[in-house]
Formats: C-alpha cells, sequence, structure tokens
C-alpha cells in the first residue's frame, strides 16, 4: 500500500488526539527510522510548546527546551515567517547548515544531542507564523535522510495536513451517544466530522480515497436523516444532540 494511503486509512479510524499522535508517530518512525520522532507545536507569544517524541523514553523537559532554544535551532528558523508555496516541502537540517555549525547551537547542546540526534526531517501541518510552528521531526543519528526519504515526506504531508485538521476542533472525538449521531452510518459520520473541521468536500474525498461525488452524495442523505438542508444545521444539530426533526 502506498504510504499516503496507509496513513490516511489508519489515522483515520482512531478516536481521538491523543491516540492519533502515537498511530502517527508509530508510522512514521516505520516510514523514517531513527531513534526517535517528535511532534512539535510552538507558541512563542503564549508563550507554549508541546513536544511529544515517541518511542517514550525518560527525556529531557523538550518543550521547555523548544521555548528557550527556538530562535537558535536552524529549521524553525527556515520556518517561521516564511509565507511562500515552499513552507510546505520538508526540510532536511543537513541541507541548512553543515555538522559544524549545529555543533554550535544551542538547539543542538540542548535539544538534539539529549534525544541522541544530529540528523532531523522536519515539515509542518498548519502554516507558521513569525511565532509559531506545529509539524512533526524524524530525528537520526549519524546517517542523513535520503533523497528517496524525503519523496517520501513530500508525498505524505498534504494527508497529515488534512488528518491533523480532522482531528483539531470540531464537535468532539467521535461522537456517538446521542440520538442524532445513531441516525448516521459512520461513512456519513465521518465526513461531517471532516467538514466540521473545516475541510472541504474536496479535501475529505482526497482524505478518504473517494470521490467528491461520494461525498456530496453521503452528505445529501446525512442532511435528510438530521432534517436538515446544508452542513452549518446539519453540524449544530450533531453539536446540540438533538433529535432528528
Amino acid at each position: 500500500m502506498e504510504p499516503d494511503a496507509k496513513l490516511a486509512g489508519e489515522l483515520l479510524e482512531l478516536c481521538g488526539r491523543g491516540e492519533y499522535l502515537r498511530a502517527a508517530s508509530e508510522l512514521l518512525l516505520e516510514l523514517f527510522p531513527g531513534e526517535n520522532v517528535a511532534w512539535n507545536v510552538l507558541d512563542v507569544q503564549a508563550p507554549s510548546a508541546e513536544v511529544r517524541p515517541y518511542p517514550d523514553r525518560p527525556y529531557p523537559d523538550v518543550s521547555q527546551i523548544l521555548l528557550d532554544v527556538w530562535e537558535d535551532h536552524p529549521l524553525v528558523r527556515s520556518y517561521v515567517g516564511d509565507g511562500g508555496a515552499g513552507v510546505w516541502q520538508p526540510r532536511r537540517l543537513s541541507d541548512l547548515v553543515t555538522d559544524r555549525q549545529l555543533y554550535r547551537t544551542r538547539a543542538y547542546k540542548e535539544g538534539l544531542e539529549p534525544l541522541g540526534s544530529n540528523r532531523q526531517l522536519a515539515f509542518l501541518v498548519a502554516r507558521p507564523s513569525r511565532f509559531s510552528i506545529r509539524g512533526w521531526a524524524m530525528n537520526r543519528a549519524g546517517v542523513d535522510f535520503t533523497d528517496h526519504e524525503m519523496d517520501v515526506a513530500r508525498r505524505i504531508q498534504p494527508v497529515l495536513r488534512l488528518v491533523d485538521a480532522a482531528f483539531s476542533g470540531g464537535f468532539g472525538d467521535r461522537p456517538g451517544n446521542s440520538a442524532a449521531c445513531e441516525e448516521l452510518t459512520a461513512r456519513e459520520l465521518e465526513i461531517l466530522e471532516l467538514v466540521s473541521k473545516g475541510l472541504t468536500s474536496g479535501a475529505a474525498a482526497h482524505l478518504l480515497g473517494i470521490s467528491p461525488r461520494t461525498v456530496a452524495k453521503h452528505l445529501e442523505h446525512a442532511y435528510a436523516k438530521l432534517g436538515c438542508t446544508n452542513r452549518v444545521d446539519a453540524l449544530r444539530t450533531l453539536r446540540e444532540g438533538r433529535q432528528p426533526t
């Protein structure tokens, strides 16, 4: 199975954000073998950071370290404030700095070295700002990421962008207890969940591996069951858990 299809198929079956992050980490580590993979969210203005390395080990407080050294990290510096189309391209640490330059940075001494890494491949799942990033980093020691692995990263990055959107916000983690939800098929509920997160019908179709026409037909059936004529009213019915009219 193609890596992007495998990611989409396996991750969309999960029940919540925590399960999604762990499963995505496992799949990424399978695709990019190395010391670990880390989910990273940074908001300097808050200030807050979330770093989740996988596999779980007694790492230092890497979330606080990211907050402390982000301005010194070559990959973070290359992403923040980049508003061009190229911001969605995966980036390899070795393409930005030499080993000698890297080893002089606080980012390496306080962040990468404790993780056992001096090679990194990263990509974003949300557009960055001057003070925030959100995405994945694959960490490895010694052996750099190949051009083939960069190509794989380019292929799966759009899928992970969509999956991340599907697990952010919306009307909750896999609702199914309300009378409204019980009227829907699993596929209808899945599509409504995706559009509730801001995905277009075309994006939902791409993520699910079906045609936009099929998505439209599922939405039409869902609206009829919920007594609605549009997605706004349908999502309101689901959020409020009302009986279908």
